[in-house]
């Protein structure tokens, strides 16, 4: 008994201990060490910033988020309007060990165009969802509000709708969205909802007569020196190759 008393003792003391607890017993641990490292004398409810990092940020730690996202945009420009075809590929992962749902949204709120009927202003074509083909579905589900009362600028037309999926690991979502605005319509912004590891855009403008130009906003636009830029001969590709937050993203404009 002393033998085992005494071999205890040193386990603990020289935290032999740690190897012999199961991952959830040490994420317990864990707790209760930071709970005496910062709150023995402190408030619980305190507005401090452990506190804030385990309210706010660490949750981004244990939920889905895109492993790559990539756009491509085509954009050209026509008599009377610019279309652009618009195409999305991205990863999601989810690091727990429970199944989640993630809504993908589409929409957006969008001008009128003369000649052009508003069922054909937003347009998807392609909705894949790893190898299953929802892009039917999707579009018996769109929902397009003309003369919205939200919205009491140039943007009356409201275009909105959503899928739900399941993931349990990781999945890849395929989209490619077709799109009409008038002429006097020159921006095309692109933001992510959720935190992103690698991040790119390619805008690709088919009139010689237009130039581009671009910023970008949130996290990225505070580390412009960690964004790569590469000019093409008749576009440009943007990237982010490090992690980025939800609400980031770029806004691109053209300019005759």
């Amino acid at each position: 008994m002393v033998k085992f008393w005494v071999e205890s003792t040193e386990t603990l003391v020289k935290y032999d201990f740690v190897n012999r607890l199961t991952k959830d017993e040490m994420k317990d641990l864990k707790a209760k060490i930071e709970t005496e490292l910062y709150f023995r004398d402190n408030d619980h409810d305190k507005d401090n910033f452990y506190n804030f990092f385990e309210r706010e940020l660490s949750s981004l730690l244990n939920e889905c988020y895109y492993k790559s996202y990539r756009t491509k945009i085509e954009c050209h420009i026509c008599e009377n309007y610019i279309s652009k075809t618009i195409r999305k590929k991205f990863e999601i992962v989810n690091p727990s060990k429970k199944e989640c749902t993630i809504r993908i949204p589409f929409g957006a709120e969008m001008q009128r165009v003369e000649q052009v009927e508003s069922s054909r202003l937003y347009q998807i074509k392609k909705f894949v969802v790893d190898s299953t083909d929802f892009t039917k579905d999707i579009n018996e589900r769109i929902y397009i509000l003309d003369n919205c009362p939200e919205n009491s600028d140039a943007y009356c037309i409201k275009v909105h709708t959503y899928w739900d999926i399941k993931v349990k690991k990781k999945c890849t979502i395929d989209m490619v969205i077709e799109t009409i605005v008038p002429l006097n319509d020159v921006c095309f912004s692109n933001k992510i909802t959720r935190p992103c590891k690698d991040y790119s855009v390619i805008f690709i403008l088919n009139d010689p007569s237009y130039q581009l130009s671009w910023h970008s906003f949130g996290f990225m636009g505070n580390h412009k020196d960690r964004i790569i830029e590469e000019p093409m001969d008749n576009g440009l590709e943007i990237g982010f190759k490090d992690w980025i937050l939800p609400g980031d993203g770029v806004v691109i404009s053209i300019t005759k």
